[in-house]
């Protein structure tokens, strides 16, 4: 019988010697071979494993000892026993025009378009940008993108304001829309038997099987209208005006009571075929910022953990669909010129005049605030001023959702952990007239700089451990200046930033009849657009197009586990990347618009963008199939 190198593992470091010496020396033992065996490499830099040349049945008995760990043929002296790592597959048929600045020259509309993409899915894939773009260079080039994970049996719920489901981008090989909706789709997805048993389901324009809006609005709102395992989840009253029309369009020309193309752009940066990194990901659609459906964020939060808690097991993988949900909004306050501001900084309270000048810190952090409400001076990130809003992220977020939020467009400052400085700042919200109701604020104040009070950023908060389970995402500029990269002047920033992803002048879908959204028309289907999406709002769903890569291998990874890996694998702290101002005394550290603020220079990472497949320890890879298309 032929001798073959085998390696194997004590259970901890104590036990190396005793099993070295037994094996290499004649031994009485009952599971180790009574025979000098041969070590070929006893590998000194590991205090457990070893390699040693046996005859099958002698590490077969090896195994039963009760000191080793396992014991396995060496895979560096049998390499064939063992599948090849695998390059990462192009993602596209052909070169493909990568786009990184839209504004100057637009987009072309030739025959060479028929594959193009936006900057950000290259640049996450790069170490540093100076592998793809030379120099301060922003031009569109040709290229491709790399992939070994495509999102494939992951649910991204778009949070937003529908998404236009037959929007070419979403549409599979076969000509099926990829998009359902948690309100419409999601009881036929979790209790299938009732719908079918009572006649309730149809075909949809593109063949897929729906339910009717009526059958799905009273499973919801009647527990006698479920089968009987469902009976104790709750009710819920939906507007009459949530329909899928309005929602995410009926039309497969893309006809739609769409009142936004917001949500339609984020879930294409997530999962689009073209512009989003998972491209075979189950796109769920909750609109919840649009005011054409009735639907509000405390009752989205509670639908989408519902959905979480009660989806089906998956036949593929024997498991639950993880769940990603990306949010690309967040509740504002705001003053005018004029309005007298009351405000706490830094232990510090007094009042300033909206339009007051730059005199000393406070002034300058005002100053400094990029306004996002339309008719206001200035308007900061702050809080959903609701406890029962509040209350309901966090229980969505102890459901087991993995949820990425934009860090919001007002160059301010956000600050984490229960030391940061600026944790009890507030100021006046005289524009909405809104308090914060917790004990730290006064009257008609609000939270300014801190993720503790924020909704989305900060649902799920821990006071315990004083832990954020939310990704919160800043936003890149697609500028160059002297080789350096930077953040978009308008992101949030501060050490609140989980991570920054590329976010202005990113290429993505637009929607059909909504004015900003129809830029570029497509190659592939005429009836329908593309279009320049910019802000934070970019930025968060090419995370959760990322995070729902590593749940593909890693379907039971917590939010804990999420951000892990995202901190070790998904991310890369840089260099060259700009911070104008770091001396937070200065009133030029809060007025600046390229300031990090206290942020880690870390930058999203594609790590199966790559032509070496990455190591990653403790994930277990089942129920995936890697296919070349």
């Amino acid at each position: 019988m032929t001798l073959k190198n085998y390696t194997l593992k004590v259970k901890s470091p104590e036990y190396w010697d005793e099993i070295h010496n037994t094996l290499c020396g004649i031994s009485s033992c009952e599971h180790i071979p009574n025979r000098e065996i041969v070590c070929v490499d006893d590998k000194n830099h590991s205090p457990t494993r070893g390699t040693f040349s046996l005859h099958k049945y002698e590490a077969d008995s090896i195994s039963k000892h009760p000191y080793i760990d396992w014991i396995e043929l060496s895979p560096t002296d049998h390499r064939d026993a063992y599948p090849d790592p695998q390059p990462a597959t192009p993602r596209f048929k052909k070169d493909t025009k990568i786009y990184r600045d839209l504004t100057t020259g637009g987009v072309g509309s030739g025959q060479t378009e028929l594959n193009r993409t936006n900057w950000a899915i290259k640049r996450i894939g790069l170490n540093e940008n100076i592998e793809f773009w030379t120099s301060d260079d922003i031009t569109a080039k040709y290229g491709d993108v790399n992939y070994s994970l495509t999102g494939k049996n992951v649910d991204i719920i778009i949070h937003d304001s529908g998404v236009l489901q037959y929007h070419p981008e979403f549409l599979d090989s076969n000509g099926k829309s990829r998009v359902r909706d948690v309100v419409l789709d999601g009881p036929y997805y979790i209790d299938p038997d009732y719908f079918i048993t009572n006649n309730l389901t149809y075909i949809k324009s593109d063949g897929r099987t729906g339910i009717t809006t009526a059958s799905a609005l009273s499973w919801w709102s009647t527990s006698g209208n479920r089968s009987p395992q469902f009976s104790s989840l709750g009710t819920f009253s939906i507007s009459a005006s949530y329909t899928e029309n309005s929602s995410m369009g009926t039309g497969l020309n893309g006809s739609n009571n769409l009142i936004s193309g917001h949500g339609t752009a984020c879930a294409a940066l997530s999962a689009g075929k073209n512009f989003g990194l998972a491209f075979e990901a189950n796109i769920w659609n909750m609109p919840a910022i649009s005011d054409n459906v009735g639907m509000g964020i405390e009752q989205s939060y509670d639908l989408m953990k519902i959905f979480h808690t009660y989806k089906p097991i998956n036949q593929t993988t024997g498991i639950k669909n993880p769940t990603v949900i990306n949010g690309s909004w967040g509740y504002q306050a705001a003053f005018s010129s004029s309005t007298s501001v009351t405000y706490k900084f830094r232990n510090t309270t007094g009042i300033f005049t909206g339009n007051s000048a730059t005199t000393n810190q406070v002034t300058a952090m005002k100053n400094g605030l990029n306004n996002q409400v339309s008719g206001a001076f200035k308007s900061w990130s702050s809080s959903s001023r609701s406890n029962s809003t509040d209350e309901a992220g966090n229980e969505l977020m102890q459901s087991g959702v993995v949820y990425v939020a934009a860090a919001g467009n007002n160059n301010q400052r956000l600050g984490i952990g229960s030391d940061d400085p600026d944790r009890l700042n507030y100021m006046r919200d005289s524009w909405f007239g809104t308090t914060d109701p917790r004990a730290e604020f006064a009257s008609n104040t609000v939270p300014c700089n801190h993720r503790d009070w924020m909704n989305p950023q900060g649902i799920g908060f821990n006071s315990t451990n004083d832990y954020h389970p939310v990704i919160c995402v800043g936003a890149m500029d697609d500028t160059i200046v002297s080789g350096i990269e930077l953040k978009a002047s308008y992101s949030n920033n501060g050490p609140g930033i989980d991570v920054w992803s590329p976010a202005d002048e990113t290429l993505t879908a637009g929607t059909n009849g909504i004015s900003g959204y129809t830029n570029y028309t497509r190659v592939d289907d005429n009836r329908f657009f593309d279009t320049n999406f910019n802000g934070t709002s970019a930025a968060a769903p090419v995370i959760s197009g990322l995070v729902a890569l590593y749940l593909q291998t890693k379907p039971s990874a917590s939010s804990i586990e999420v951000k892990n890996w995202l901190k070790k694998y998904g991310s890369k702290v840089i260099t060259a990347y700009r911070d104008d101002y770091s001396d937070d005394t200065t009133t030029e550290y809060w007025t600046g618009s390229f300031n990090m603020r206290g942020a880690e220079k870390r930058i999203s990472y594609n790590p199966y963008d790559n032509n070496t497949s990455p190591s990653i320890s403790g994930v277990f890879i089942s129920g995936v199939v890697f296919t070349q298309s």
